[in-house]
């Protein structure tokens, strides 16, 4: 049992008798618990819930908007339950372990290493760009209620994707080294929504960031129209 065998560790048991820590810690406890009985169900609730609060935070506190963009929220809402929490659990925990596991039976020495190495690799030059990325531009053109929403998709993947990359490996390349390294299996669904807490308001914001552009071209643009019809009329 994982309460078990904190409760035997020294540190906790002092957390235990701290009258402020206490509660907190015992609900971390009952957490690692939870966790390790029922591991997709606590993957699936918390990262639902993680992606929808830190799109508020995104919005609310970083970039002080007045008023909370519902179609935005119910995009990383939507896409926190149903791919941050049920697909990127089979990855994590069913696939990745099963590639790993023959190369660790075949070099016995530096097999976890390479596994883990082979892991984020995988994880941060293939999944993300082509699986990840694809799915959130679906799910966002899918609650914006966009015509065609694979053209759709697909001009976001192709416009924003260098950059989205670009600050993703910058956060979740050594994460995921940590995560595949170090973290008990049933705990790398909590440990990485912990840690996409604050990826995912770097990438709420990067999205308010590309459609206030997106809106400024298009007006732009139009504009560049009108101005072109009044002449031509002149």
């Amino acid at each position: 049992m994982v309460r078990g065998t904190l409760k035997l560790a020294p540190y906790v048991q002092s957390l235990l008798k701290n009258p402020v820590l206490a509660p907190i810690t015992r609900v971390g406890m009952w957490y690692a618990d939870t966790a390790k009985a029922y591991p997709f169900l606590t993957g699936f609730v918390t990262t639902g819930f993680k992606t929808s609060a830190a799109d508020v935070f995104a919005q609310k506190v970083v970039e002080g908007r007045d008023e909370i963009d519902w179609k935005r929220n119910a995009t990383f809402t939507a896409f926190g339950f149903a791919y941050l929490g049920g697909v990127q659990y089979t990855i994590y925990n069913n696939i990745f372990p099963k590639i790993c596991a023959p190369i660790k039976r075949a070099y016995k020495t530096h097999g976890r290493s390479i596994g883990v190495g082979l892991q984020v690799f995988i994880d941060q030059a293939i999944h993300h760009p082509f699986l990840y990325f694809p799915v959130f531009y679906l799910t966002k053109g899918t609650v914006l209620g966009e015509e065609n929403i694979i053209d759709y998709a697909v001009n976001k993947w192709q416009t924003e994707i260098v950059e989205s990359v670009k600050a993703l490996w910058m956060v979740w390349v050594p994460c995921q080294i940590v995560n595949f390294g170090l973290v008990p299996m049933h705990f790398r669904i909590p440990f990485v929504a912990g840690v996409s807490f604050g990826w995912t308001v770097i990438l709420s914001v990067m999205q308010g960031i590309f459609d206030t552009s997106k809106s400024q071209s298009e007006s732009s643009v139009k504009i560049e129209q009108i101005e072109d019809s009044k002449d031509e009329k002149k």
